[in-house]
C-alpha cells in the first residue's frame, strides 16, 4: 500500500467496521435461533415431529417468509434453501399418509436441514474472519505508515539487515544525486559530426540523406500539430489519463483521484480548459514550483526516484509525451522503409544465383522464409520498442514483473566517482572530433543488400505479439534460444553479446539529448520546452520543508513518456550504427538493454565496435556487470575462443544464465538462494495475513516465476522441470519445519483468530468469493509441462533437415519431368549452361534461410515458429454436477477469476475450482464462501491492487 493511501484506508476501515457491526448482530440473532431449534429437537423423540420443528426452526433462522402457512417464493440468492424446505414440507405431508416413506428417507431430510444450519454458521464464521483480517490489515498498514513517518523502520530480528539496507538506500541516493545534479557537457559538435556521417556521409549517400530529410520534415510537421490550440477534449483526456493509470508514476491516492475524474464529465471539461490554455502558451510553460521526489524500493532490490508533480502537470506532460512517442514511431518506421536507408540481414544473392534458382525451382519468394520471420519480429516488436504505435497503447505490467538484479551479486564494486570518471575519460573536443570521424568511416554504408521499400517481411500479428515489457523480454529469450538451436545446427555456431548502459536514466547528458534532437530538426521553441521539462526543481520529500530544491542538470525523470522518447531518439542512432557497420545486423533492444547475435563471430565484433564508438561520442558508459559475450559451438565441450575486442562476462537475464557449452539457459541457484533470504525478510515484515499474502503473491509468485523465464518449446521440458524443482526448494527453505505456505497460513490464522480446520480452497479462492486469493505457481507449469517439446533441437536435426532432403528429391523429380513453372520468374528466358542437369544439393540449400522450399509445417520458418511457441495450458474438465455449482455464481456478475461461466474462466482458475471445489461445496453448500453484501469485498480487491511497500 502506498504511504499516501490514508484517505482510502480510513474509508475502508469505516465501511468494514460498520459492516462488521451489522454482521455481528445478524450472526448473534441467527445463532440464538439455531440454538433454540437444536434444543427443541433434543427432547423430541417422534421423527416426524422433529422434522416439523426443524422446518419451523430453519424458517426462523433464515427469516423465510411464510403466508397462510405456506412458504413464499424466495429471492434469487436464497432460492436453494427455500426450494429444499418447500419440498420437504410437501414430502412430510406424504409421509403423514403414506406408510411406505421410510425412516431412512426422513432421516435424510433431517440431515439436509441440519447441514443447511451448519453451513450458514460456517458462512457467518468466515465472514467474521474476513472482516477481522481486513481490520488487522488496515491496522498494521496504519502502524507501518506511522513507523515510516517517524523513522522507526527496524524489524525485530533483522536490525543488522535493516541497517545494511538503509546504507544501500542512502548510497543509491548519493549516486543518483551525484549524477543528476552535476552536469556533463558532451561535445555537441562531435555528436553532430558523428550523426552527419552516420546518416548519409554528409550527403554523399543520396538515399540515406533523402530519408534523413524525411525525418526532419515530419518532425517539423509534428511540432505544429502537437502545439495546435484546443488539443484537449474529453476523448483526449480519457486516453491520456488511462495511460497515466497504467504507469507507475502516480501514488495510489492520485490514481484514485484520476479515476474519479474519468467518472465526471464536468471535471474533465474544466481540466481540458486549463490544459488548452497551457498548450497555447507552450513557450512560457514552467514547473511553477519545486517538485517533490520520492525514493522507492522495487521488488528486485533496486531503488528508483519518482517525481510527484501535481495532477494537471502530469496529465499535460503525459499527453505531450504520448503525442511525440506516436509521432516518432511513425517517423522512424518510415525511415526504415525508405529505399536504401536500412540494410537487410539477408544473405547477398547475385544475379546469376537468382537466375539459376529460378530456372531449377521456379519463382523464389522472400515470404514466407526464416529471414522474413526474423525481420517481422524485429520491426514489429523490438524496433523502437518503447515508442507507442497509437495513443491508447499501454505497456502495463503486473506487480513483481521486474528483472532480478544480478549486478548486486557480481564481484565488481561500483561507486559514483567511477561512473563519472569513465564518462569523462574521453577528454575534450579534439579526441571527440577524431572519434566522430572514425565512427563516420565505420558507419559508411557499404554496397550490399538493403531493406527495400516493398517489404520483404510481414509484421507480426497484433493478437500474438507480446503486450507488456516483461512479455517482450521473455520473448527475446525465446528468440535467442531458438536462434542458438537453428544456427548451431545449420552453421555450427552462434555468438551473442548482451550489454546495458550504466545508470542510463539518471546519467544521460542533456547536451547529448539536445544535440541529437537538434540534428533531427527540432525548433528552438520545442527545445526550450524540453529543457525546462528536464531541468525541474527537485526536492526529496523526506528532507523537510526547509531543504532547498535543486535543478536537474543531467538525466531524465523516471516513468515519464517524454523521458522514453528522448532515450529512444538517442538510441535510434545506436540501432542504425549497428545495422550499417555490421552488415545489416539487428540490435534487439529494450530501452538501454540490448542484444546482438550472429553465426558470424566477426559480425558481432563489428556490431560491438559500433556500440563502443556510440558510447564514447554520446558520453554514456556501459555497465560492465551486465555486459558479456558467449560463443556457442556445436558439439564443443568447453567454451569457444572469443575475440578480445568483445566484452567478457556471462550472459544473464533474471535468474537465468546462458551456458556457453550447451547453449541452454539454466537457473542460477546461488542467486535464487539470496532472493529466498530476501523473501523471508520481506515476509517477516508483513504483520497482517493480507499483507503477507500480497507480498507472497508478488515475490514468490510473479517475481520468481518471471525471472525463471517463461517456458517455451526452445527451452524444452527440462526447463519446466527445473522451475518446478526450484519452486519446491524455495518453499522447503522458507518453511523449514516441513510444512508449506498453506499450512503456515492455516497455523497463523488459528493462532490469531482461533479458527481451525480451514479448507485449502479458502486460501486459494478469489477475494470476490470471500477467499484470500493465494497464488499457486505450480499449477500453470503443470498445465503446460507435457506439451513442451522434450528435445527442441530435434525440430531442426530431425524434422527440418529430413524434410529438406525430401524437398530436394521432389524438386529434382519435378525438374526431370519438366514440371517447373518459369512464367513468373524475374528472368523467364534464362537458361544455364548445365540446363539439363539439376543443380547440386549444396546449391539448393545455400539460401535456405532466405527462401522456404515449400509452405509446410516442416519448412525452416515453420520450424522456427514452433521453437518460439509457448504451449497452451491444458485445462481440466468439469462434470455436470460441477457446472451446476459454477453456474450458481452467475448472478454475482464476477468479472474475473472464478466466475459463473466455465468457458471464459482461465485454465488456472478452472484447475483451482476442480481441485478445491468439492471440499468447498461440502462445507459451504456452494463455491461462494461469504455473501458479497456482508463485507466490503469490492473495496478490498481495489485496495489490494495498490503497490506492495517493500522493506528497506
Amino acid at each position: 500500500m502506498s504511504s499516501t493511501g490514508g484517505v482510502f484506508s480510513e474509508t475502508l476501515q469505516s465501511i468494514t467496521t460498520t459492516k462488521l457491526t451489522e454482521l455481528s448482530k445478524k450472526r448473534a440473532i441467527y445463532e440464538e435461533q439455531k440454538s433454540a431449534t437444536l434444543e427443541s429437537l433434543r427432547l423430541e423423540t417422534d421423527q416426524k415431529a422433529r422434522i416439523h420443528k426443524l422446518v419451523d426452526g430453519v424458517q426462523k433462522c433464515f427469516a423465510i417468509k411464510v403466508y397462510a402457512g405456506r412458504i413464499l417464493d424466495p429471492p434469487a440468492n436464497d432460492a436453494n434453501i427455500v426450494i429444499k424446505l418447500k419440498n420437504i414440507v410437501r414430502f412430510l405431508e406424504q409421509a403423514r399418509h403414506d406408510p411406505s416413506i421410510s425412516s431412512k428417507l426422513m432421516q435424510d431430510w433431517e440431515d439436509t436441514m441440519l447441514q443447511q444450519l451448519n453451513v450458514q454458521s460456517l458462512k457467518y464464521q468466515y465472514a467474521t474472519l474476513y472482516g477481522q483480517l481486513v481490520t488487522e490489515w488496515l491496522s498494521q498498514e496504519k502502524e507501518t505508515l506511522h513507523n515510516t513517518d517517524t523513522g522507526a523502520d527496524m524489524m525485530e530480528g533483522y536490525e543488522s539487515v535493516s541497517k545494511l539496507e538503509n546504507k544501500e538506500r542512502d548510497e543509491s541516493r548519493a549516486i543518483w544525486e551525484t549524477l543528476v545534479f552535476s552536469p556533463l557537457d558532451t561535445d555537441q559538435m562531435a555528436i553532430t559530426t558523428y550523426l552527419r556521417n552516420l546518416f548519409g556521409r554528409n550527403g554523399a549517400n543520396k538515399e540515406i540523406s533523402t530519408a534523413l530529410e524525411g525525418i526532419r520534415a515530419k518532425v517539423r510537421h509534428a511540432e505544429m500539430t502537437i502545439a495546435n490550440p484546443d488539443q484537449f477534449t474529453d476523448a483526449t483526456l480519457r486516453w491520456t489519463i488511462d495511460g497515466l493509470l497504467s504507469s507507475d508514476l502516480l501514488t495510489d491516492e492520485k490514481r484514485g483521484v484520476l479515476k474519479d475524474f474519468l467518472k465526471n464529465p464536468v471535471i474533465l471539461n474544466e481540466v481540458a480548459d486549463v490544459l488548452n490554455m497551457r498548450i497555447a502558451a507552450l513557450d512560457t510553460w514552467s514547473w511553477d514550483s519545486e517538485v517533490a521526489i520520492e525514493q522507492r524500493r522495487h521488488v528486485n532490490g533496486n531503488y528508483h526516484i519518482y517525481m510527484h508533480e501535481d495532477l494537471l502537470q502530469a496529465i499535460f506532460l503525459q499527453y505531450i509525451g504520448v503525442r511525440w512517442s506516436v509521432s516518432f514511431k511513425e517517423i522512424f518506421n518510415a525511415f526504415a522503409d525508405s529505399e536504401g536507408a536500412w540494410k537487410s540481414p539477408r544473405t547477398r544473392i547475385s544475379k546469376l544465383e537468382k537466375q539459376r534458382r529460378e530456372y531449377f525451382l521456379g519463382p523464389q519468394l522472400k515470404i514466407p522464409s526464416l529471414q522474413s520471420k526474423r525481420q517481422g519480429i524485429y520491426r514489429s516488436i523490438y524496433f523502437m520498442s518503447l515508442l507507442m504505435s497509437n495513443v491508447t497503447e499501454s505497456l502495463e505490467s503486473q506487480q513483481g514483473e521486474e528483472e532480478a538484479e544480478y549486478e548486486n551479486y557480481s564481484k565488481r564494486k561500483r561507486t559514483g566517482p567511477m561512473i563519472q570518471t569513465a564518462r569523462r575519460s574521453t577528454g575534450g573536443q579534439a579526441p571527440r572530433m577524431q572519434l566522430a570521424s572514425k565512427a563516420a568511416r565505420k558507419s559508411a554504408p557499404a554496397s550490399g543488400p538493403i531493406m527495400r521499400s516493398d517489404k520483404d517481411f510481414e509484421d507480426e500479428d497484433e493478437d500474438t505479439k507480446p503486450k507488456t515489457r516483461m512479455a517482450k523480454k521473455q520473448f527475446l529469450l525465446h528468440l535467442l534460444s531458438s536462434e542458438i538451436i537453428v544456427n548451431t545446427c545449420l552453421h555450427g555456431e552462434l555468438t551473442c553479446t548482451r550489454a546495458e548502459f550504466d545508470q542510463w536514466g539518471p546519467s544521460l547528458p542533456h547536451s547529448t539529448i539536445f544535440a541529437v534532437l537538434s540534428f533531427f530538426g527540432f525548433s528552438d521553441k520545442w527545445l526550450r520546452f524540453f529543457r525546462r521539462f528536464l531541468e525541474a526543481p527537485l526536492k526529496f520529500m523526506q528532507d523537510g520543508s526547509d531543504a532547498q530544491s535543486r535543478n536537474r542538470k543531467r538525466g531524465v525523470p523516471q516513468s515519464h513518456v517524454l523521458s522514453e522518447v528522448f532515450g529512444e531518439v538517442v538510441l535510434f542512432a545506436l540501432d542504425y550504427a549497428v545495422n550499417q557497420v555490421a552488415d545489416g545486423a539487428q540490435l534487439h533492444r529494450m530501452e538501454d538493454d540490448f542484444w546482438v547475435w550472429s553465426p558470424s563471430h566477426q559480425t558481432v565484433v563489428k556490431a560491438w565496435s559500433a556500440v563502443t564508438t556510440f558510447s564514447e561520442v554520446m558520453g554514456v558508459t556501459l555497465n560492465e556487470a551486465k555486459t558479456g559475450t558467449v560463443r556457442i559451438v556445436q558439439d564443443k565441450t568447453s567454451p569457444a575462443e572469443i575475440d578480445p575486442a568483445l566484452p567478457t562476462g556471462d550472459i544473464r537475464w533474471g535468474f537465468l544464465i546462458l551456458d556457453p557449452t550447451t547453449g541452454q539457459f539454466v537457473i542460477d541457484q546461488t542467486m535464487v538462494d539470496r532472493h529466498i533470504d530476501e523473501l523471508q525478510k520481506q515476509l517477516a515484515d508483513k504483520k497482517s495475513v493480507f499483507a503477507w499474502i500480497q507480498a507472497w503473491n508478488t515475490y514468490a509468485g510473479t517475481f520468481f516465476s518471471s525471472n525463471f523465464g517463461k517456458p517455451a518449446n526452445c527451452f524444452g521440458r527440462a526447463h519446466v522441470d527445473m522451475i518446478l524443482a526450484t519452486l519446491e526448494r524455495i518453499q522447503r527453505r522458507i518453511f523449514t519445519d516441513g510444512s508449506s505456505v498453506v499450512q503456515y497460513l492455516k497455523n497463523t490464522i488459528q493462532e490469531r483468530f482461533g479458527i481451525s480446520d480451514i479448507p485449502d480452497g479458502y486460501l486459494y479462492f478469489t477475494t470476490d468469493l470471500g477467499g484470500l486469493e493465494l497464488q499457486n505457481p505450480f499449477i500453470e507449469l503443470l498445465q503446460i509441462r507435457d506439451s513442451v517439446l522434450q528435445a527442441p533441437k530435434s525440430v531442426i536435426t530431425s524434422t527440418f533437415l529430413s524434410n529438406e532432403q525430401e524437398a530436394y528429391r521432389s524438386a529434382k523429380s519435378a525438374f526431370d519431368q519438366n514440371l517447373v513453372s518459369r512464367y513468373s520468374n524475374d528472368y523467364p528466358d534464362f537458361k544455364p549452361q548445365d540446363h539439363d542437369t539439376f543443380f547440386s544439393f549444396e546449391e539448393f540449400v545455400k539460401f535456405r534461410e532466405d527462401f522456404d522450399f515449400e509452405e509446410s509445417e516442416e519448412s525452416l520458418s515453420s520450424c522456427f515458429v514452433q521453437l518460439l511457441g509457448t504451449p497452451d495450458q491444458v485445462s481440466v474438465n468439469a462434470s455436470a454436477v460441477d457446472l451446476l455449482h459454477i453456474n450458481k455464481l452467475a448472478p454475482l456478475s464476477l468479472s474475473s477469476g472464478i466466475s459463473g461461466h466455465w468457458p471464459t474462466m482461465t485454465p488456472y482458475w478452472k484447475w483451482v475450482v476442480m481441485l478445491y471445489g468439492p471440499d468447498m461445496v461440502e462445507r459451504f453448500g456452494g463455491l461462494n464462501i461469504v455473501d458479497k453484501g456482508m463485507l466490503p469485498i469490492g473495496m478490498v480487491s481495489l485496495f489490494r491492487s495498490g503497490r506492495v511497500q517493500w522493506q528497506g
